[in-house]
Order: structure tokens, then sequence, then C-alpha cells
């Protein structure tokens, strides 16, 4: 039987998030753009970003393409990890505001996820802040290890 060592299960669960975060990012910017009409008047119909509704129309799904590739690469992991963690974190508060302080709150989320009751979208939310954070500290945790054992691997040929 094989034994399976810590950093093995590590590097599965960090490619789980962000592969779980891609698939969520591409997914919900590609549904805003594809019916890009209906997600600008819904964010015109919002009391807090009525006033920037094509400025935020164009630059959510923009920021949640580029998260996404930023993902994809494991050069770029941490930080895209960081984007993701903030973009949750900014989107649950969002969230946690219109519930608050809205009167008939619209979801611009796109596709599912519009489908989902307002309570559902913020467990939701917050379920992928706690993975944001999890992501983070196995990313760290991969590169603390990989920096750890760098000194211990030849470094070029001895004359």
């Amino acid at each position: 039987m094989i034994k399976l060592n810590k950093r093995f299960w590590c590097m599965l669960l960090l490619d789980a998030i962000r592969y779980l975060f891609i698939l969520l990012f591409l997914y919900a910017a590609f549904s805003k753009l594809h019916d890009f009409q209906k997600f600008k008047v819904q964010l015109a119909q919002s009391p807090i970003l009525s006033d920037f509704t094509l400025l935020v129309a164009w630059y959510v799904p923009t920021i949640e393409i580029l998260i996404a590739i930023g993902l994809a690469f494991r050069k770029t992991l941490v930080p895209a990890l960081w984007a993701s963690y903030g973009l949750m974190f900014m989107f649950t508060a969002y969230i946690i505001a219109i519930l608050k302080f809205s009167d008939r709150p619209v979801c611009h989320c796109g596709g599912v996820l519009e489908q989902m009751q307002w309570s559902e979208h913020l467990w939701f939310n917050v379920g992928f802040v706690g993975l944001g954070i999890i992501g983070l500290w196995l990313g760290f945790y991969r590169r603390f290890r990989d920096a750890s054992t760098r000194h211990l691997e030849p470094q070029g040929e001895i004359s």
C-alpha cells in the first residue's frame, strides 16, 4: 500500500480550492457578460452601486476572469488566492449590506447563482471566503516547504 504524505494531501486540497474558484469566477463572469444588458439593469437597481453601474458592469467580470487566469498558474497562485479571498469578502460584505439596508434586493450574479435565496447566497459566499482562507494557508505552506527544502537541492556542478 502506498503511503501518501501530508504534502500530497495539502497540494491536492489547494488544487481543488483553486479549481473551484476558477470554475466559480469564470462561470459568474461569462454569465454576466452573456446577458450584459440584464446585468447592467440589475446593477442600476442597487442602492449601493447605481451611481457606478457601467464601471462595475465591466470591472467585475473582467476582474473575475483575471483572477481565474492568475489561479491557473503556480507562479501567480498566492496573489490570485489573495484576490479571490478579497473579492469574495467584498461580495459577502455587499450581500450583508444589501440585506440590512435594502427593501428590495436584486441579485446580479448571473446563471444559477441568481436563483439562490439571499440567505443561501450569503452562506455560499461565506463558504468561499473560508476556502480562500484555507487556500491562502496552504499556499503559504507550499511556499514555506519549497523554500525550506531548496537549500537541500544540488546547486549546479562542482568542478
